[in-house]
Parts: C-alpha cells; structure tokens; sequence
C-alpha cells in the first residue's frame, strides 16, 4: 500500500516511496500495491534479486501491462524515462530516470499485495548512496541561483553514543521494564539520528534473554525513541510484532532521510512469526511507529514462516 502525506499549505499532498538498492548502479522503487490475481505474462524476463533485503523478487514487465493498473483512483503513472528526485539519507537529493519497469506477484488468499515499480539510475553521482534504503518523490525542479548548502538535515549517524548516556538510556529502558523475569542483564543497542531542525534523538533496543531457553528466545524486549533534552526521557516505544519469544522481534531503523519542508522520514523493517514489513514513515516526537502515517508501507506473510527473507 502507497499513501501520501498531505501538507497543511498544499492543495496537493506530496508523496514519497520507498525505494532501496538494486545494484552498484540502480536503485528498485514499487510505486503501487496491486493484485495481479495470475495475469502476469508468461513471457516477462527474470531479473537478478536487489541487494537491499524486503524488495522479494522483481520481474521486468512490459509496458501496456504496467499501464492497466495505472487507471484506478490515485494510482501513480509512472514510465520509463519519467524523472523522480531520491532522497539518500545524507542530505542528497539526486535525480534518477525510470530506465525499467518491474513487478513482483505476491497477491494470494491470505492478502499478500503485489507491486508495480521501476529500476532506476542516478543522475550526476557515481554509484549507488550506502544505507540502502531511501526516499523517492516527484521531482522538483530547482531554481536558477546560487546553491545554499544547509548543514542541517535528517541523517542517521554512524558513531558510538557516548558511554554515560548509553548507561542512562539503559536505565530508563530497565525501569520502563519494570521488572527482569530472567535475572539477566538485558543486552541493548543505540542509533543516533538528526531530525531535519538538527535537534538529535535516541532510538534504543533492549532484550532480556532467557536463561533456560533456547539462545535465542527472548523473555522480553522493549525499544523506544529517546530525545536527550533537557534529559534523556521516553518519547514513545515500539512493541514486537509476534507474541511468540523465540519470534518476537522490534522494528529495526535502517536510515533516516530528510523529506524536505523541516520533515524527518525513517526507514523501518520488521518481521514476526510467519510476516514482514519495510516502512517509510513521517518521524514526529511523541508517536511509535505504529502510530505514525506511513508515506509508504510493503508488507507479506511468509510462506512458510521459515522463509530465508531477514531484514
């Protein structure tokens, strides 16, 4: 499902796509969520899987066929040749044209969507941005004049949390917790991000493993999203997706990108028992994942639950 995020002084809302890495020169963007219902020609050409996980498995597909499902209310229209502006998660905003139109069938009783999109190349940049996972929207075409580069922008940041608000954030995870059922210390993880203002945020992850279980299984596991100001404190928390302990899972923050007009977009995967999703979403203080519009959401139930997809 593709949604888009109205803004208050636009009549019309602006849409954003999550896209990710197809290879050292392409990125893979699904511009729509649709069911096939088995009508895929049987003359297509395979192509090689993306390198970023949670885009399953693309087929080039011809162009009428790709126009057929571009007829519903809202759909995109999109074609090769057709400029979009990706968003890299490093402050880049870099043009890419639509070079191949792509699909992946995954529509079958159980809900599970298919998706219609495209490969990429970018314009005036020598291989793909690292992360892996970004933001596409429509292009915009910038103004003549003197570029003005901000050193504000939504990032994630590669470096370590320093150690005494690493212990702090701990603590306000183990207190949230309430209780430790296990008797282990838990094991946590810190990323760093910039919001779009500058300002920095915490999203963290705890586990508390079981002792008598199998190593994996997780007694209990909370993550939360942490601003440092005026201390380090609680914004909002994350639950996993599956009941199960040997399953449960939290989302993952996979990159952080500037959406432009002071917004904050983070990219999140997730997984449960027998289902996955990857999230592009608008971050605000205050409010989880789940809460959140998401400007662009790819969800599937695995079949069966022991699928080798590992976001």
């Amino acid at each position: 499902m593709t949604t888009a995020v109205p803004l208050s002084a636009q009549a019309t809302p602006e849409r954003f796509w999550l896209a990710g890495c197809y290879d050292g020169n392409h990125i893979i963007v699904y511009f729509q969520a649709v069911k096939f219902k088995g009508t895929v020609p049987a003359v297509r050409r395979r192509i090689n899987p993306p390198v970023s996980d949670g885009f399953f498995i693309p087929e080039e597909l011809p162009a009428d066929y790709v126009a057929a499902f571009q007829k519903s209310t809202g759909a995109e229209h999109f074609s090769l040749g057709d400029t979009y502006d990706l968003l890299t998660g490093d402050g880049g905003v870099v043009p890419i044209t639509l070079t191949t139109l792509v699909g992946t069938e995954g529509d079958e009783e159980v809900g599970n969507d298919s998706y219609i999109g495209a490969l990429a190349t970018l314009s005036n940049r020598s291989g793909v941005p690292p992360h892996g996972y970004y933001a596409v929207r429509r292009h915009r075409e910038v103004k003549a004049g003197p570029k003005m580069i901000s050193a504000l922008f939504a990032r994630l940041l590669d470096e370590p949390t320093r150690l005494n608000t690493q212990t702090r954030i701990a603590g306000l995870l183990t207190q949230r917790q309430r209780m430790n059922p296990t008797g282990v210390s838990p094991r946590f993880s810190i990323q760093q991000f910039r919001l779009a203002n500058g300002s920095l945020r915490y999203y963290a992850q705890a586990d508390w493993s079981s002792a008598k279980g199998q190593p994996d299984e997780k007694e209990d596991i909370l993550a939360a999203w942490i601003s440092p100001i005026p201390g380090p404190h609680i914004l909002a928390t994350e639950s996993r997706m599956s009941p199960d302990g040997l399953n449960a899972t939290l989302p993952r923050l996979l990159n952080v990108v500037d959406l432009g007009d002071g917004r904050t977009g983070l990219v999140v995967a997730s997984s449960g028992e027998d289902s996955i999703a990857l999230t592009l979403f608008e971050y605000r203080d205050g409010l989880s994942r789940a809460d959140a519009s998401p400007t662009g959401h790819r969800s599937r139930r695995i079949t069966p639950p022991d699928s080798d997809y590992s976001p």
